[in-house]
């Protein structure tokens, strides 16, 4: 996978269709399509593909980030909400929820952030475990 520079707006774009780019796995539960990056705004646009039966355990959203189911369910245990295929979630900035994956399930993220940290994962004391940077997603880019 490549990606080209919009040198006018600084933002990153993968090149080719996304159905013919192959998934970046990030670990035994998460792999990554990034189709674009802003880093200095912030923002990113990456469909995940997470393995089904994975629950997050609370975690944060230190952006606002617009969500779009494509295939599976995401169950937020926070709120009492399923979102299936076709539905659209909202988590707006420091949003803390847990939230539980049916199915293998794939979904359009979009991230619109303050700050290059965009979502923190925390342990069960409530420490911070792991995040989801501006960065991870730029290296996500490279071939």
């Amino acid at each position: 996978m490549s990606a080209v520079l919009n040198p006018r707006q600084g933002i990153q774009i993968a090149t080719g269709m996304a159905s013919d780019q192959e998934w970046t796995r990030c670990d035994d539960v998460f792999s990554m399509k990034v189709l674009a990056v802003d880093e200095a705004r912030h923002t990113a646009e990456v469909l995940f593909k997470i393995k089904g039966g994975y629950r997050s355990g609370n975690h944060k959203h230190t952006c606002e980030t617009h969500a779009f189911v494509i295939q599976g369910a995401i169950k937020n245990h926070t709120i009492g909400c399923t979102f299936g295929p076709g539905d659209y979630c909202y988590q707006g900035l420091d949003d803390v929820h847990d939230e539980e994956f049916i199915g293998e399930t794939i979904v359009l993220a979009s991230y619109r952030g303050y700050q290059p940290k965009l979502v923190e994962f925390y342990d069960d004391v409530g420490e911070i475990c792991g995040t989801f940077t501006v960065q991870d997603f730029v290296d996500g880019l490279k071939p």
